[in-house]
């Protein structure tokens, strides 16, 4: 929910904002620019307060302006983006260098000292992953710093978005990240439907949830399926993959889709389940629950698994919330932050959500955050598909000639938020923030001290999107 900063707290400048973002109860989610008539420029904050309320603050920008940076380290790649995108000159950022931009000269820190080398993995890497490079600093093993750059596959998905048709833009939102590809949908279509005043009605709102669920099924059995075969652990690696094309099957045998593609319209859902298929899919997806259950049993029962598992890649509870590190990495180092539980919508707001979270940021404990909410997953398909509400799945949507619309879900990589601006019937201005973008930066902080051969793993335990990340 979004909701206006109260006039108690009015925010009239950059340095009100500032100063605003210094109170331990406020979080920044986001900053992004835009272009108003006659060229001007603005810059507007998404800041949470209280861990109840979305604010977004819109001003004009003349002149230079302070960094956030300097109050909380989660703004510095917004920053940058911002400086390089929209030309606003930040006073006191610590490193402007282009954050998109692969054209100039980029420096990486240098760490010097006795035996020091570095190492450099990627851009280009082996298998389908996108690019993105690693730049480690190793005495033997042992890392001492690493730096990450990505961005070499940038799509500019937010300006392609200008012009769009506000009813055709799914499809864009859907090509964000590949395989999170409903959550950007709906928290696409939610945008539209906050700015035209649309209601979803309760059997589409339903469906939603069902396929959110799913999608998070889907890529958290994957993520401990990978992890296992990182380190070798084959057997937990197939199964994993049998499970989630259990799960597939059946969304291409219900839906239409294996990937929930072309579903989300604004307004609600495409496509309707009868009552049958309805008790069908819910079998299916308690079976694969079950199924995951017990592999994870095995799982967590291997000493030689644990051994690489446990206290490798901690990311500590102060580092997470510096950097505002969100979804199943924010739990896993105790922060107890989740959008459908915190800032309900949809079918959300009716259920009681565990929020599960623990203090450890490891490997380990990213992985039992993975477990845990697959099973709460499955428990509130189920619930859903067996009390499936009666009536339409849809809204028409009627949008007027301005408007602004702000969503957030929490997608499986965690909080995920679009802010769009609409003018007669298109698209003007979509501000996408990605749970990656935001992530990636804490990587680094979680390689010192552990041996090079672990990042994949540590790596993986994050699992972010270099696809999200170059939106």
């Amino acid at each position: 929910m979004m909701t206006p900063t109260p006039a108690g707290n009015k925010l009239t400048s950059v340095r009100d904002v500032l100063a605003f973002l210094r109170h331990e109860h406020v979080r920044l989610v986001s900053i992004f620019g835009s272009i108003e008539e006659g060229a001007k420029r603005c810059v507007h904050y998404i800041l949470e307060v209280d861990g109840r309320e979305y604010r977004v603050v819109s001003l004009p920008v003349e002149g230079n302006i302070p960094s956030a940076t300097t109050v909380t380290p989660a703004a510095a790649w917004y920053e940058r983006e911002l400086h390089e995108l929209y030309g606003v000159k930040i006073n006191g950022h610590p490193n402007l260098q282009p954050l998109l931009s692969h054209a100039s000269g980029y420096h990486f820190l240098q760490v010097d000292g006795p035996g020091v080398c570095e190492v450099p993995v990627g851009p280009v890497h082996a298998g389908i992953i996108e690019p993105g490079h690693f730049r480690f600093s190793v005495v033997g093993d042992t890392v001492l710093h690493l730096e990450l750059r990505h961005f070499y596959t940038h799509k500019g998905t937010e300006k392609l978005f200008e012009g769009a048709p506000v009813m055709s833009a799914p499809m864009l939102a859907e090509s964000v990240s590949g395989d999170n590809c409903f959550a950007h949908a709906v928290a696409y279509c939610q945008a539209v439907e906050s700015a035209c005043g649309v209601s979803v009605p309760p059997r589409g709102r339903a469906l939603r949830l069902v396929g959110l669920e799913l999608e998070r099924m889907l890529a958290h059995i994957a993520d401990l399926g990978a992890l296992c075969g990182d380190v070798a652990f084959a057997v937990p690696a197939a199964y994993t993959a049998r499970i989630k094309e259990l799960l597939l099957q059946a969304s291409t045998r219900y839906f239409g889709t294996r990937c929930w593609r072309g579903l989300a319209v604004p307004g609600g859902i495409k496509r309707n389940l009868s009552a049958e298929q309805a008790r069908e899919l819910s079998q299916v997806v308690a079976e694969a629950a079950r199924d995951f259950a017990e592999l994870s049993r095995l799982v967590l029962d291997t000493p030689s698994l644990l051994n690489r598992f446990e206290s490798t890649g901690i990311l500590s509870r102060e580092h997470a919330r510096a950097l505002g590190v969100v979804g199943p990495a924010a739990r896993a180092s105790g922060l107890k932050l989740d959008v459908r539980h915190d800032h309900p919508y949809g079918a959300y707001r009716k259920l009681a959500l565990e929020v599960p979270h623990y203090p450890q940021g490891d490997v380990l404990a990213r992985a039992r955050i993975r477990i845990d909410e697959t099973a709460i997953s499955a428990r509130l398909i189920g619930e859903t598909l067996d009390a499936l509400p009666a009536g339409a799945i849809s809204s028409p949507v009627t949008c007027p000639a301005a408007a602004e619309g702000f969503s957030a879900v929490e997608s499986p990589r965690g909080e995920l938020l679009y802010w769009i601006r609409i003018q007669d019937g298109c698209l003007r201005r979509c501000h996408i923030k990605s749970p990656s973008f935001q992530n990636w930066p804490a990587l680094p902080l979680a390689m010192p001290g552990n041996i090079i051969a672990d990042f994949p793993v540590i790596n993986k335990s994050f699992n972010l999107s270099y696809s999200g990340c170059d939106r």
